[in-house]
C-alpha cells in the first residue's frame, strides 16, 4: 500500500508539471481569464493531492497498514482524477457537462483527508 500511494502521488506530480507547462505555453493564449483560472485551480489541487498521496504512503510505512489509510489513499487518488480531471476536460475540450463530476471529486478529497486524520489518530483497524 505505501509504495502504491507514493508512486501514484509521484505520477500525479509529474502530470501536474506537464499540465502546468501546457497551461503556460498553450492554454494561457487560447482561453479567457475565467477558464485559465479554472485550469490553474485544477493544477493547484492536483499538486496538493499528489503530495497528500505521498504522505499517505509514507504514513502507512510509519503507522502500519490500515483500512483508514487504504480508503484515504484511494479516495484521494480518485478524487484528484475526478476534480482536476473534470476541470482539465472542461477547459481543454470545452465539455462543460463534465463539470457535474467536479463536486464528487471535491467531496472525495475532503473525505480522504478526514480518513487520513482518523488513521493518524486511531491507527486501526489493521489489515492482515
Amino acid at each position: 500500500m505505501n509504495r502504491t500511494f507514493v508512486a501514484l502521488g509521484a505520477a500525479l506530480g509529474m502530470i501536474d508539471i506537464m499540465m502546468g507547462a501546457l497551461s503556460d505555453h498553450v492554454v494561457h493564449a487560447e482561453v479567457d481569464a475565467h477558464l485559465f483560472r479554472i485550469f490553474n485551480i485544477a493544477l493547484r489541487f492536483e499538486m496538493y493531492h499528489a503530495l497528500g498521496l505521498i504522505l499517505i504512503g509514507l504514513a502507512a510505512a510509519h503507522l502500519g497498514r490500515s483500512r483508514w489509510l487504504l480508503a484515504a489513499g484511494w479516495l484521494m487518488f480518485a478524487g484528484t482524477l475526478m476534480f482536476s480531471g473534470s476541470l482539465y476536460i472542461l477547459v481543454l475540450a470545452g465539455l462543460h457537462g463534465v463539470a457535474i463530476v467536479t463536486p464528487f471529486g471535491g467531496s472525495s478529497l475532503i473525505l480522504s483527508w478526514l480518513l487520513f486524520t482518523v488513521a493518524a489518530i486511531k491507527g486501526a483497524p489493521k489489515l492482515h
